[in-house]
């Protein structure tokens, strides 16, 4: 990782971290009241907390009073205030910069960001969540070179807005706020963004490069699905590789990457731990995961967004972590499949950490001391256990997230699912196919696909049609009833999902935001690959 002194003294702070987070979960209604009264403290002397009345609340239940649920859109008026220079308006602490979020759920969102915010919680967490990764490796400091971090990566600021900085929380300048988050690779050549790269592939190459003949030992990414790029980079650049790095090197990369299926541990023998998100339609990534690196476990990376951190992981859970009550103030509301994805009641009735119940599901309302105060976020959590008296939740995904033109409500794991036990997980080594809903009458599901073996596209629609039956049973009875026609293909030129997500990378998008989806939101996707030219001109997959 560096120079033995500040790894020890890092790796150290990192343990000291995560043993303060396992401390809080014994007790945390001592944690989730501090965060109440500093978010109080925070907000009642500000433009919100004049017009919401807030300088007299002293109690959760005159908070909830005073201030109603609200989504992102009836917030940002709010964040417009700050970016047009009034001070005071969300929080004691102004802004100094703005993130933003991926977009991927619908317009992008501008998260601010306050010095208090970042060394008060966002900085802390991470020191809790790394430590858990290196007590997992054996809690001393690791050499040089034996972290690979794809979690972000730092960049000059890009863009602004009225003067305000704006970035991604995952492609972000680099601090020495000793209250921050900093990790000693942080000035290492391949953690940065390079600025040459042509693209996404070409960036992930440099990152294997630069560390070809190092010892890496734990690669952490938010989205699995950088991790499967990685290796999809490294199969097919693994000539080039060798050819790059020098004779002496080269001849010990040759006698380790010879051959057709390249693994990640390939390149680097000692790997012993992948850390990403394993839950919702990340979670499908788990087989591919399991063929660029066999054996090696991995651990859930903190659920986390733009907006704040939710779940905390200290334990060896493989997909869920405890409530991060010490990173703001959530509240819940019950949720059952019936819910679509609505925005919740401004004066919904909502449930502490301490009622939620193992098994059930619920909706997540939060607030956080970056000024978005009981902020409807969409989520959607099941209770999977406890780690001492706090909840150990899973991501179950956003709520409505699904498709139901008439009750049939087919999701994204639905789509996997059926098209997988087709067509074989050896022939989606990466996110190949998508379906997208489209209305008609009757309405139906395309399945917009690149395939290899040859399936003709009309016999391709009827096994995936089937499959959807079996794995969705209110799907099978829509399609007896008549009310929903069957699957269809549309197949895609080689490459176009490569290709759609190089399109948001040259559009600005980090790396670590890049996501694919099984299932589209609308038709308004189908848009989008005829507007790239991914949409081949023949019936059958080749």
């Amino acid at each position: 990782m560096g120079n033995a002194e500040p790894c020890r003294k890092f790796v150290n702070r990192t343990r000291d971290a995560l043993l303060a987070q396992q401390a809080i979960y014994q007790r945390p209604g001592d944690a989730a009241e501090s965060v109440f009264m500093d978010i109080l403290a925070g907000v009642a002397p500000t433009a919100f907390g004049a017009e919401h009345g807030l300088t007299g609340v002293a109690t959760l239940d005159g908070w909830k009073k005073a201030v109603p649920i609200r989504g992102y859109d009836e917030l940002a008026p709010y964040v417009r205030r700050q970016l047009a220079g009034e001070r005071r308006v969300l929080t004691l602490d102004d802004p100094y910069a703005f993130l933003k979020t991926s977009g991927t759920t619908g317009s992008a969102k501008l998260v601010p960001t306050t010095g208090h915010w970042r060394r008060k919680y966002r900085g802390p967490a991470l020191y809790a969540q790394w430590g858990l990764y290196f007590d997992k490796l054996g809690g001393e400091p690791l050499p040089a070179g034996s972290v690979l971090d794809l979690s972000w990566e730092p960049a000059p600021v890009r863009f602004r807005e009225n003067g305000f900085p704006v970035y991604s929380i995952t492609e972000r300048p680099v601090t020495d706020d000793v209250d921050d988050w900093l990790p000693p690779w942080r000035h290492e050549n391949w953690f940065a963004r390079d600025p040459v790269a042509r693209d996404l592939a070409d960036s992930l190459y440099g990152k294997l490069l630069r560390l070809a003949g190092a010892d890496v030992r734990l690669i952490v990414s938010v989205n699995p699905s950088k991790i499967v790029m990685l290796a999809e980079t490294l199969r097919a650049n693994a000539d080039r590789l060798i050819g790059d790095v020098g004779p002496d090197l080269g001849k010990r990369l040759a006698r380790r990457l010879a051959g057709d299926s390249l693994r990640l541990t390939d390149l680097w023998p000692s790997l012993r731990l992948l850390v990403c998100w394993n839950s919702a339609s990340a979670g499908l990534y788990g087989p591919w995961l399991a063929q660029v690196a066999p054996d090696v476990p991995t651990l859930p990376f903190s659920t986390t967004g733009t907006e704040g951190i939710v779940t905390l992981p200290v334990d060896g859970h493989e997909s869920a972590g405890p409530l991060a009550v010490n990173q703001g103030l959530f509240e819940f509301v019950p949720w059952t499949d019936l819910h679509n994805g609505d925005p919740l009641p401004a004066d919904a009735d909502t449930v502490g950490f301490e009622e939620l119940a193992v098994g059930e599901k619920y909706r997540l309302v939060m607030s956080q001391a970056n000024g978005l105060y009981r902020y409807d976020v969409g989520d959607v959590y099941q209770v999977v256990g406890r780690v001492g008296a706090t909840p150990r939740l899973e991501f179950l995904g956003r709520a409505g997230f699904q498709s139901s033109f008439t009750g049939e409500k087919v999701t994204e794991s639905d789509v996997h699912a059926a098209v997988t036990s087709v067509i074989g997980l050896d022939l989606v080594a990466s996110p190949r196919f998508t379906g997208i809903p489209m209305w008609d009458t009757p309405p139906y599901y395309l399945l917009a696909i690149e395939c290899t073996d040859g399936h003709e596209a009309g016999d391709l629609g009827r096994r995936v049609d089937a499959a959807l039956q079996d794995v969705n049973v209110e799907y099978a009875e829509k399609r007896r009833s008549g009310r929903l026609r069957p699957v269809r293909v549309l197949t895609l030129v080689p490459g176009a999902f490569r290709r759609l997500a190089e399109h948001r990378f040259h559009g600005g998008v980090a790396t670590a935001q890049i996501k694919h989806h099984w299932l589209q939101r609308d038709s308004a996707f189908l848009g989008k690959l005829q507007e790239l030219g991914l949409i081949a001109d023949v019936s059958v997959c080749v």
